[in-house]
């Protein structure tokens, strides 16, 4: 095993493995940085990145709208001519009246609901309230086309949220938001990121966010379960709610391969059994208009009707919204405006290769990433990272150690009994530990709590571990709009099977090699346990709702685009490898720019920090619409996986960026409420 610390050369490297020297504190970034009460750029030097000139839309108060709204203040002393007609007239004709009356006021409202000032540009105004989450938010609904080639036949409402720029005079445009998953609602990433995310940029943009076709708020609806509890039921204890357990050794040995057949087999019978759920449920009819490349057209559709049809589009994606994103600014290059991508997951694997293969692909990095974090534990020392025995320990022999007692859960797995509320009873086994430690991964701050829970039950005491591997079930009755929806964008993306051609399907002996392959040749720790939270595969089961696609995007993905993107990785990313991200540069040419963050083994730059020179980027290309000079720069990292007292004491210092490092520390701690480190049910 390598050391990875020594992957940092004096000079940058331009493979998949090797990264530049970090920069000195006095060259903090790969530019010179912007002064902080800078002017937005002249209208003819930005005018392409501008959203047309329509500018902030302005809002009236939040008192109800009725009719003094429109002036009619009618009073006993001065009442309309037709009133006094009424109170004199009698039988058939008073009741003509009253008929013209009430036209009238259907008049009169319809006026209302169409020119209500709340209602933004381009929304529906049935709906339309503050959301009640958060009043500073608006939330409401965009109608979209259902089917883009075909248009006028029916709508789709697509829930969106939007909390405005709050520098209007230097507003740049609307900036849409993808919250990753795919699956999940971007909407209530909002409500965690939007504010921080504002004064980071400076409060430039309206930051908008949308939940895509068939998850959470968006109409139609699907979930493909009847209730959030039938859904946890139908995994509970499975290959789906606890991952693969491979046996620990080599995975060919014939009696291994039989085991990871078995589990293989089991899993495409689940997966078989829930995409027939999903197919049966109401509104099944909408998930051949749930892929990706209509989800970018929805973005398209959407900034006409917000922004003009001349408006270019502004984007922030990570993980999968990279995916999301190079659809984008490839189906639309002459469109784009202001794009980032964070944590870059390969599109042209994603939509041109089964999706049994991409984790060949997505875990190139893990097992580096696992042994640098092992590398600062034993750097550190058992006082502050426990799973080291001593001072300055050599991360092989942490490693050895932690191998040794994970693979010894596969023959005798912990079986925990739970009185609290906070747990269920069940088993622990090496393929949960195994799960939790790559979804640990993530972001470094979970990572202390991962390395107690681990110390202590290495020790006997399983409690910890548990409130990480057994989180209770809910037990809700309510339904989930997306519950599935990972799976069904996963499928509807990659390249399709023919329904009717059963004969060409993967079968399980076909998996099971791509698996052993995997774990011999990718990743021996974690090849297999993933699927938690990588649940790809069995997209033949889809092939009904697939087949009936009206678009797949399938690339090419190197257009040049009429503002070049910048494009941020980690280079210990153990989810979306930093070569997947060279690629995309690669391909766009002059057409975007790389960032990379260095010592960072976290997914996407925002599960670390990001650093102050990356949030500096950020700000730079957001606000200004300015790139790097360099195809390729270099961002280092003052931030420190554990916290120390010295630390701690340099960040609380009130230096000339205390209020920028407070707004980024803001951020990163908005993401980690978002997501929890734990395993779901």
């Amino acid at each position: 095993m390598s050391d990875p610390l020594t992957l940092y050369q004096d000079n940058p490297a331009r493979d998949e493995h090797h990264v530049s020297e970090p920069r000195r504190p006095s060259e903090p970034y790969p530019y010179p940085p912007p002064d902080e009460s800078q002017e937005a750029l002249e209208p003819d030097e930005h005018r392409g990145l501008m959203s047309n000139g329509n500018g902030s839309i302005k809002l009236a108060g939040d008192e109800e709208v009725g009719l003094r709204g429109m002036g009619l203040r009618w009073t006993t002393e001065k009442a309309p001519a037709f009133l006094n007609s009424l109170r004199d007239a009698s039988g058939s004709r008073k009741r003509t009246y009253i008929l013209a009356a009430l036209a009238a006021a259907v008049v009169i409202v319809l006026l209302l609901v169409s020119t209500n000032p709340h209602v933004p540009k381009g929304w529906n105004a049935r709906g339309y309230q503050r959301c009640a989450q958060d009043k500073d938010f608006e939330c409401g609904f965009i109608s979209v086309p259902r089917d883009y080639s075909n248009p006028s036949v029916a709508k789709t409402e697509i829930a969106v949220s939007r909390f405005r720029a709050t520098d209007e005079k230097r507003r740049v445009g609307t900036l849409w938001l993808n919250g990753g998953g795919p699956g999940g609602s971007t909407i209530h990433m909002s409500f965690a990121i939007a504010k921080p995310l504002s004064r980071l940029l400076q409060g430039r943009f309206d930051i908008l966010a949308h939940d895509p076709r068939g998850v959470s708020a968006t109409k139609p609806a699907l979930a493909c379960f009847q209730s959030i509890a039938q859904g946890e039921n139908f995994r509970l204890n499975t290959v789906l709610g606890q991952g693969f357990n491979p046996p620990p050794g080599d995975p060919s040995l014939p009696e291994h391969r039989t085991i990871i057949l078995q589990q293989i087999r089991d899993w495409l019978a689940l997966t078989k059994a829930q995409f027939e759920v999903c197919l049966n449920a109401p509104g099944a009819d909408d998930i051949p208009f749930m892929g990706t490349a209509t989800v970018a057209r929805d973005i398209d559709h959407m900034t006409t009707l917000v922004d003009g049809k001349d408006a270019l589009i502004n984007y922030w994606g990570p993980s999968y919204g990279t995916v999301l994103g190079a659809y984008l600014v490839n189906m639309f290059p002459d469109r784009v405006g202001r794009v980032a991508l964070d944590g870059v997951v390969n599109s042209w694997t994603w939509s041109n290769k089964p999706a049994t293969d991409w984790l060949g692909t997505w875990l190139n990095n893990t097992e580096r990433t696992w042994e640098y974090l092992m590398t600062q534990c034993g750097t550190v020392g058992p006082k502050v990272c426990p799973l080291a025995k001593m001072a300055v320990e050599k991360a092989d022999d942490i490693i050895q150690r932690v191998d040794g007692w994970v693979d010894g859960l596969y023959a005798s797995p912990i079986s925990y009994s739970s009185n609290s509320a906070s747990t269920r009873s069940g088993t622990i086994t090496s393929g949960m530990v195994r799960a939790l430690i790559y979804h640990t991964m993530v972001g470094p701050k979970y990572f202390p709590g991962l390395v107690d829970a681990l110390a202590r039950a290495m020790e006997g005491n399983h409690t910890a571990l548990a409130a990480l591997t057994l989180p209770p079930l809910t037990g809700e009755s309510s339904k989930h709009s997306g519950d599935v929806a990972r799976s069904i964008i996963a499928c509807l993306d990659a390249p399709q099977y023919d329904k009717d051609k059963t004969d060409t399907w993967p079968t399980a002996e076909q998996l099971t090699d791509i698996a052993i392959k995997r774990l011999q040749e990718v990743s021996p720790r974690f090849g297999m346990s993933v699927s938690l939270f990588e649940p790809d595969g069995g997209c033949q089961f889809l092939a009904k709702a697939g087949n009936l696609q009206p678009e797949r995007f399938s690339g090419p993905f190197n257009k040049t685009l009429k503002n070049p993107i910048l494009i941020v990785n980690p280079d210990l990313d153990p989810l979306t490898p930093l070569l997947s991200a060279r690629w995309l540069n690669q391909q766009l040419g002059t057409s975007s720019r790389l960032v990379v963050q260095q010592k960072t083994p976290s997914h996407t730059s925002f599960f670390f920090g990001p650093s102050l020179c990356t949030a500096e980027t950020y700000r730079r290309f957001f606000v200004s619409g300015r790139v790097p000079d360099a195809k390729e720069s270099y961002c280092g990292n003052e931030l420190e996986l554990f916290e120390q007292e010295t630390s701690k004491s340099r960040k609380s210092s009130t230096g000339p960026d205390s209020v920028f490092r407070a707004t980024v520390q803001e951020l990163q701690a908005a993401l980690y409420t978002y997501m929890p480190p734990i395993l779901p049910v």
